[in-house]
């Protein structure tokens, strides 16, 4: 056993540098704030005088020829004292932190890695070590602790357990209400009526098939449970009915749909449709969840170009739910297209010719063996546009009508009502409804078997569709295709025109005003949205390496974890960071850092599925030559991963600066006054009437998130290509 000095000594001394020099707290939400008062050593309390003694005693550790393993085991105590008693300081104090406690924490977050790996507690180097302990803080801090904080906040009222809100919510008429009596129809009967039909169907469906009388019973009851809640959807009022109804409407409609041109996309006879469903694949990536409901209003408005000027009607109709699942539809159908494409694609050819040589029509092959084995991809996107209609701000704000929604009473919870505890209530249910959806998925999945990719060749091409249905696929892709291009090109047309629907007439004035009230804000977006994606990249391929290459104690927590703010709808994290960030020792809100850090944990884990993909196709044996010549495992990531994943990294990078230009729902909650972004400012001037405005930063918003993604791409490839020059 080997003697030697431990690496911990230069955190340890970052430590106790940040916690001599720099103020421990600040007084207020300027992080930049000297206090004198607030010094460490000024400030006097125990706690804080452990946190420097903790550090000094990681320094002498640090410089003590020991054996490696029992100076691990101190390392661990020291720097697990130190950061907790500085963390204990700040929660019973609520001082908001300042940059001294940044940086001992820093410090002896970094000591506390070096022993872990010293000690042998953790398999790995200390930048293993260290990456795993700096992750888990992470997620715990900006993932976990927000959530808690709205449960908190929903049934926890002024320090006591209280249900008293939480049963106001969901009991006022703004939540939901059946029996309306301005209306000139029995709700209450109808809704019975559904509940009794559904049900009667239900199990006579069980009796046809010969099923045993529980099972019918059984059937009987659940019908009815559906047919109450159908009934109650279609005649309710209130946030939830209507949040419901149209997810009833999108998700359906957006999988199938989906599917339809995912299958077009890989076994159409024609290859211009082929290319046509590359564009549609791009569109959602570069244009603002809610463009498409500002365009319609261009087209189907009580001024529009088809209701208006084609048919001569000047209707509301679009305003509701009508108008609202549309424009989900269109808005959504491109990423329930995604990822149903690499579910069609991976299916093995062998599996149809089997059944077309044993006689199996195209219908019966279509039913019996596709249709099976794409069940994964069919839930992964039913529940993904389950969560983006229920998320979705945008869309309800513009064309909500007098219509509610969960999303949009979140927000007018609290900036219209000024009830933090109503909002989270509302936050509750519609993180509720997403575990409910992801629980009904993994039931619906059961335990059967989707493999098949065995690794083993297989031959053949994946079978052409049947006629009838690909000219009937095809028709829909060509309605499609024409009128989401006329909702674009409107948005452009109606940045030139002089006042929609009443003076056509080419004008540059919308653009100039653009110029003078939104491009100070779109460049500040850009540089948010380019300060946040770099962290999330890196972030996410860190996550990534760690939980795909190395196994230890709490990988399943930090994968969950990663991946949980992704699942979670915007608006219950965008309330979350505010509940979580606006009072006590994390305060950050009224600041870029808090748009930034809700960016970076927004859009990390698409690069975490991104990188674990492509961590998954280099074999291992590489990082272990690269360990065999003693390289650590920053060297073996800098050096050897990096490199390969490089064009993997750019998708995830791209990802998250367009979406962090474009992204609304969730930092709607956290802009302020200097820290406004471009899509609130867009939604700001729709809401105000200001339309041709709010077309031409529309147009620009797409335009620039279009050649963004050309550059980039065309930059990797370079990069790539450079690579594997060098390689070989």
């Amino acid at each position: 056993m080997g003697l030697r000095f431990s690496g911990a000594w230069l955190p340890a001394l970052i430590a106790i540098v940040g916690f001599l020099a720099l103020p421990f707290g600040r007084p207020g939400r300027p992080f930049l704030t000297i206090d004198p008062n607030l010094y460490g050593w000024a400030i006097g309390h125990p706690l804080l005088w452990l946190v420097l003694a903790s550090a000094l005693a990681a320094l002498v550790i640090s410089l003590l020829k020991l054996p490696t393993s029992p100076r691990g085991d101190l390392l661990v105590v020291a720097g697990a004292v130190g950061l907790g008693a500085g963390v204990l300081w700040l929660l019973l104090t609520a001082t908001p932190f300042g940059m001294g406690a940044l940086v001992a924490a820093t410090g002896m977050a970094l000591v506390l890695g070096h022993a872990l790996s010293e000690s042998g507690r953790v398999q790995g180097d200390a930048f293993i070590a260290t990456s795993i302990l700096i992750v888990s803080l992470f997620v715990l801090l900006f993932i976990i602790y927000p959530l808690f904080m709205v449960l908190r906040s929903a049934f926890v009222i002024e320090g006591a357990f209280d249900l008293s809100q939480f049963r106001r919510t969901i009991g006022h008429p703004l939540f939901f209400f059946l029996e309306n009596p301005r209306s000139a129809i029995d709700e209450v009967g109808l809704t019975l009526r559904w509940g009794v039909v559904v049900g009667l169907l239900s199990a006579g469906w069980a009796l046809f098939r010969r099923q045993r009388l529980p099972v019918v019973l059984a059937r009987l009851v659940l019908g009815g449970v559906l047919g109450l809640i159908l009934g109650a959807m279609f005649y309710g009022r209130g946030a939830l009915p209507t949040s419901l109804l149209t997810v009833a409407i999108v998700a359906p409609a957006c999988t199938l749909l989906g599917l339809a041109f995912a299958l077009l996309g890989q076994r159409s006879r024609f290859r211009p449709v082929r290319r046509s469903l590359d564009v549609i694949s791009v569109l959602p990536i570069i244009t603002p969840p809610f463009i498409l409901a500002f365009a319609m209003i261009f087209l189907l408005g009580r001024r529009g170009i088809i209701t208006h000027g084609v048919f001569d009607i000047s209707s509301n109709w679009i305003y509701g739910i009508p108008g609202v699942a549309l424009a989900q539809i269109l808005a959504f159908t491109p990423i329930a297209y995604l990822l149903l494409r690499g579910s069609i694609s991976s299916l093995n050819p062998a599996l149809e010719e089997a059944a077309q040589t044993l006689g199996a029509g195209p219908w019966t092959t279509l039913k019996t063996i596709t249709w099976p084995l794409v069940r994964p991809g069919l839930a992964a996107a039913f529940l993904l546009s389950m969560i983006e209609s229920l998320a979705d701000f945008g869309n309800p704000m513009i064309l909500g009508g007098d219509r509610n929604f969960l999303a949009t009473e979140v927000y007018l919870s609290l900036t219209g009502r000024y009830n933090a505890h109503e909002a989270a209530s509302y936050g509750v249910v519609l993180l509720a409804l997403v575990l409910l959806a992801f629980f009904v998925q993994r039931w619906w999945l059961g335990g059967g078997s989707f493999v098949t990719v065995t690794g083993k060749p297989s031959g053949g091409a994946l079978a052409p569709i049947p006629r009838a249905i690909e000219v009937l696929l095809s028709a829909v892709l060509v309605v499609w295709t024409l009128f989401v291009a006329s909702l674009y090109v409107s948005i452009v047309v109606g940045s030139f025109a002089q006042l929609w629907g009443v003076n056509y007439s080419l004008t540059t004035r919308h653009y100039r005003d653009f110029m003078t009230a939104g491009w100070p804000v779109f460049l500040y977006t850009a540089r948010v949205a380019a300060i946040s994606a770099v962290p999330a990249m890196l972030l996410g391929f860190l996550v990534a390496y760690l939980v795909s290459r190395h196994r230890f104690w709490g990988r399943r927590f930090v994968e969950f974890g990663s991946l949980l703010s992704f699942a979670t709808p915007g608006t219950v994290m965008g309330v979350a960071y505010i509940f979580a960030f606006n009072t006590g020792p994390w305060l950050l809100t009224a600041s870029a850092t808090i748009i930034i850090l809700a960016l970076v944990f927004r859009n990390m884990p698409v690069a975490i599925r991104a990188a674990v993909a492509g961590l998954a196709q280099i074999d291992p044996s590489l990082e272990e030559a690269s360990t065999m010549l003693r390289a650590r495992s920053f060297t073996t990531l800098r050096r050897v991963l990096f490199p390969l994943l490089v064009n993997t990294l750019v998708t995830g990078l791209i990802f998250a600066f367009v979406s962090a230009m474009t992204a609304v729902s969730q930092v709607i909650f956290l802009v302020s006054p200097g820290n406004q972004l471009a899509t609130v400012l867009l939604l700001g001037w729709v809401e105000q009437g200001q339309l041709g405005r709010a077309a031409a930063m529309g147009t620009i918003l797409i335009v620039s998130m279009l050649l963004t993604i050309l550059v980039v791409l065309a930059l990797a490839q370079r990069i790539s290509a450079r690579v594997v020059r060098v390689e070989s």
